[in-house]
């Protein structure tokens, strides 16, 4: 008896650092993907991050989920100086959404607790979807018009549009722990920016959304701070190469490839979401 608990116990300890050294060496790479795919899409990552370490590494929904936003932090800031070094922030449309996001996620927060989790999700999805449509109908009519005006001149009406889609973002953060990517990417979208300036002015008003679901979330949950440290140390370098990447990528072609993908990514979270 006493030997089968030896072994029982050399079992477990051989699995535990086996898992441990899969961590060092997994979360990285995994950070560093997430990194330079999602920030060349504009996003966080949060919905990836909380996906992955909650099906793969089997973290509490509670501890991944304030970890994911811990993360999401560094991401965004690198990915928000990278864009804004290759001119792709918008910064009058950015501080419109910001504000509207940081309003959200603040109320979101508070809020989270009113009703069930599954609820919040499947309230996310329809919204997802239905900005994925807009999106659609908005490229659609785009097509059938020539273009009146400077996209750079906001009038009161695309201030209006700015601060509701940072409303929804910053909601999708503060309720369910999402980075909030979906609705500020439809957003920018709908109000006509260009690819490149959407995947920088999201990422740009990301960074502020997550600071703030962040701060809000630690008294909800805890954060592991080694598994910030691992994910961190890919998606930074990731964060970082991904606008560089794009530079040398003809933008006529990216124009043509990213707007579909926004459309697919919007409209593919709603679904899971109301799925889920």
């Amino acid at each position: 008896m006493d030997l089968f608990c030896l072994k029982k116990l050399d079992f477990n300890y051989a699995y535990g650092r086996y898992l441990r050294v899969f961590h060092y060496i997994a979360l990285p790479i995994v950070g560093f993907l997430v990194g330079l795919l999602v920030i060349s899409l504009g996003g966080g990552g949060g919905a990836v991050y909380v996906g992955v370490l909650t099906a793969f590494f089997n973290i509490p929904p509670s501890i991944a989920v304030s970890t994911s936003l811990a993360t999401t932090i560094p991401t965004t800031a690198t990915g928000s100086f990278s864009h804004w070094k290759a001119g792709n922030v918008n910064f009058r449309f950015g501080l419109t959404m910001l504000i509207g996001g940081l309003i959200g996620s603040i109320t979101g927060s508070f809020c989270s607790g009113l009703l069930p989790k599954g609820v919040y999700n499947k309230l996310t999805g329809i919204a997802l979807v239905v900005l994925s449509v807009c999106m659609l109908v908005s490229k659609l009519r785009k097509k059938n018009r020539v273009d009146e005006a400077d996209k750079g001149n906001k009038t009161k009406k695309d201030i209006i549009k700015a601060v509701c889609f940072g409303l929804l973002g910053g909601g999708m953060s503060g309720l369910i722990g999402l980075s909030g990517g979906g609705a500020i990417v439809a957003g920018l979208v709908i109000m006509g920016s260009s690819a490149l300036e959407t995947v920088g002015t999201s990422i740009f008003v990301l960074l502020g959304v997550a600071v703030t679901g962040f701060i809000a979330h630690l008294s909800i949950g805890n954060v592991d701070w080694k598994l910030v440290g691992l994910l961190a140390s890919g998606t930074v370098p990731g964060a970082f190469i991904g606008p560089v990447l794009l530079k040398y990528i003809d933008k006529k072609k990216l124009e043509k490839v990213l707007q579909p993908i926004f459309f697919i990514m919007t409209l593919s979270m709603g679904v899971m979401l109301i799925l889920k």
